[in-house]
């Protein structure tokens, strides 16, 4: 499963956006995402039972921007449901024309 894009460039109001409405619709017992400071830029969601690991990277679920894709890069990725939502998301903000969903 993977969401795929066609624009090349988001604003950081975009990105704000795509986060207040995932957080919108989440359940309310799920940890809420959050832009993922990386080079690479993306989206991250905190892992309640990893905050004693000394390396953030085990800490949190995460999908990086690669090649207009949204992938984990070796690292632990997001659910099918979260990233279903998160195209939900991407979606509201982007336009069903620029976004796309793989499984």
């Amino acid at each position: 499963m993977s969401i795929s894009v066609k624009f090349t460039s988001y604003s950081s109001e975009e990105v704000t956006r795509v986060i207040d409405y995932y957080n919108q619709i989440k359940p309310s017992h799920s940890n809420v995402i959050e832009e993922l400071d990386r080079c690479e830029g993306g989206f991250q969601i905190a892992l309640a039972e990893e905050m004693g690991m000394a390396d953030v990277n085990n800490r949190i679920k995460q999908l990086r921007w690669n090649k207009r894709k949204l992938d984990p890069m070796n690292h632990r990725g997001f659910t099918q449901e979260e990233t279903l939502r998160l195209y939900q998301s991407l979606v509201h903000v982007f336009g069903e024309s620029f976004v796309s969903y793989e499984k």
